[in-house]
């Protein structure tokens, strides 16, 4: 365990050594001359000050002065948040990102029928109005500007792939096949509706990725009969479903008025209690459709894993897990108070998102490690809450002290190791049942 430690304090120093913050900063023109704020103390008064709050200007100030022996105006520092600044806090940010996804992690990962499980969804809050035309709204009163920030990340290895920041109009779809290249073949893609669609499911079976998906039951579905195309409605799946009187319907169906894309369509019907849950959820601000009433008892996931691979209760399990995306998003705004910053311009508000997600990014690398030193699974919103309350212990000087970084890394473990596991409701299922349930899957078909 201390050896593991030691070279955990070696990995996180490596992002912050003098030498890394230099580079970075005279890259962006950050440091152009010598300057009264240098690089290294800018970057700890403000990543530091900006756990679960938006410091003023004042503030910073004042951190500067006690902790670096700096004297400048608010004015002063204020002008330090321009496009420079940025520049350099979107490469450190990218810096990280790269770093983690090179590091080779110590954590032992079963063999499945996928390479790799990447889950991807995107959260949104609204800023002030000021900043509308950088990050414009849906519209309506206080509706004029939001942020969208767009995350993705490895369920086996917990390594975060994509995380980006942009406008709330910024579309899931397109956002989520930008970088579509750089999947590897045999990846499952966990996501919601907004991400898919026909033509999309097309593009990704040609890349050999695979896919789990809502779908929407306004999609028309065909069965294919003797070389021609026969519409599945909504009413016949019901009524096959009832036929059958098994939990899942699972067959091939084409998906798509135009592309009639080959998938895996399965279907389930929900209790009495869920479906007037989901009716009164769907129906709180508008009203329904023939077609939506139609179908709301009724839950249609579309798949290209091959029934030998996976089982429809497989399938619909796997697809839950998409959910801890949900979780992730709930600790940042409930604990880390990601969406609470008061107005100020676009650029200072972009620095400030970037700074804050460069904690995001900390907190993420911590959990990783934790796992591995623990060999448990820990609670993401159980560890950020307890370095929430640590993080003014934890500053620059010590993650480049690694005398100081090692006993703060050790105490750290000692915590997660009594009191971060991470807690599940009853019938619940763990995310290692539903993996481990995969991998058996893959030994048994051997």
């Amino acid at each position: 365990m201390c050896r593991k430690i030691r070279n955990f304090s070696k990995y996180l120093s490596k992002f912050v050594s003098d030498e890394r913050i230099e580079a970075i900063a005279k890259a962006s023109s950050f440091k152009k001359r010598k300057s009264v704020i240098s690089p290294k103390a800018f970057l700890d008064v403000v990543f530091f000050s900006n756990n679960g709050k938006c410091p003023s200007l004042s503030e910073y100030s004042i951190d500067l002065a006690h902790h670096h022996g700096v004297s400048v105006s608010k004015q002063a520092l204020d002008k330090r948040f321009n496009k420079n600044t940025k520049q350099m806090l979107a490469g450190l940010l990218q810096e990280v990102l790269t770093q983690q996804m090179a590091h080779n992690s110590e954590e032992s990962i079963p063999s499945s029928w996928f390479t790799d499980i990447r889950i991807m969804d995107s959260s949104e809050f609204k800023v002030s109005k000021k900043v509308a035309d950088t990050f414009p709204g849906y519209g309506g009163e206080g509706r004029e500007a939001s942020v969208q920030i767009q995350f993705e990340y490895q369920l086996l290895g917990s390594k975060v792939t994509e995380i980006s920041i942009g406008s709330s109009r910024d579309s899931d779809s397109i956002e989520g096949m930008k970088n579509i290249e750089k999947v590897p073949p045999k990846t499952l893609l966990l996501r919601d509706l907004g991400y898919f669609s026909p033509k999309a499911f097309k593009e990704l079976s040609s890349k050999d990725i695979y896919f789990i998906s809502r779908a929407k039951s306004q999609w028309n579905f065909y069965i294919l009969k003797e070389g021609e195309y026969s519409l599945l409605p909504t009413a016949s799946i019901i009524s096959l479903l009832k036929e059958k009187k098994e939990r899942y319907l699972d067959m091939d169906v084409y998906v798509g008025e135009k592309t009639r894309t080959k998938v895996r369509l399965v279907a389930n019907l929900l209790t009495k209690e869920q479906k007037q849950k989901r009716l009164r959820k769907k129906s709180a601000n508008r009203k329904l459709g023939t077609d939506v009433l139609e179908a709301i008892g009724l839950n249609l996931f579309v798949t290209n894993v091959e029934r030998e691979k996976c089982t429809a209760s497989q399938i619909y399990d796997l697809y839950t897990l998409r959910w801890q995306v949900e979780l992730v998003f709930k600790t940042w705004k409930s604990v880390m108070r990601l969406h609470k910053i008061h107005p100020v311009n676009a650029t200072r508000l972009e620095c400030i998102i970037l700074i804050k997600l460069l904690w995001v990014m900390l907190n993420w690398t911590f959990l990783n490690h934790l796992k591995n030193l623990t060999q448990k699974d820990l609670s993401f919103h159980k560890l950020v809450s307890t370095l929430q309350g640590r993080s003014k212990v934890l500053t620059l000087p010590v993650l480049q002290n690694s005398h100081r970084l090692i006993e703060w890394l050790t105490d750290l473990y000692r915590i997660s190791n009594a009191f971060h596991e991470k807690e599940y409701k009853k019938g619940q299922k763990k995310v290692s049942d539903i993996l481990t349930k995969t991998y058996l899957n893959v030994v048994l078909n051997q």
